[in-house]
């Protein structure tokens, strides 16, 4: 009976350990940059096309992804990647290319999400 005791106390024990972290109140949510800018003094991150481009070759790779549907979406990612590089550290829209703005998450123009 005692051995019972015990293992429930250590089992109701780890359990509030491991769910401690879900429950605590001073836990904020960090908040993402979807458009990919700079943050402070961050360095600036890489193209979310090139990030694509990774993927998608690795989905290609491994068979996730067929021959007809890989063609156009490589071509229209290495577009938005080049006109990034292009572009330099600059925003770029889709349909307006390199955009002035460097803190801006959409397009002046059109209204676009920005890609960086």
């Amino acid at each position: 009976m005692t051995a019972l005791l015990i293992g429930t106390a250590l089992a109701v024990a780890s359990l509030c350990f491991v769910l401690y972290p879900l429950f605590r109140a001073d836990v904020s949510v960090a908040q993402r940059n979807v458009a990919g800018g700079r943050k402070g003094g961050a360095k600036p991150r890489p193209s979310l096309a090139v990030d694509a481009l990774r993927e998608l070759e690795f989905d290609r790779e491994t068979g996730k992804i067929s021959d007809s549907d890989y063609e156009p979406l490589k071509a229209r990612y290495t577009e938005q990647a080049l006109a990034v590089m292009r572009a330099g550290s600059a925003p770029v829209c889709e349909k307006c290319g390199p955009r002035p703005e460097r803190n801006a998450e959409f397009c002046s123009n059109c209204g676009s999400a920005l890609i960086s």
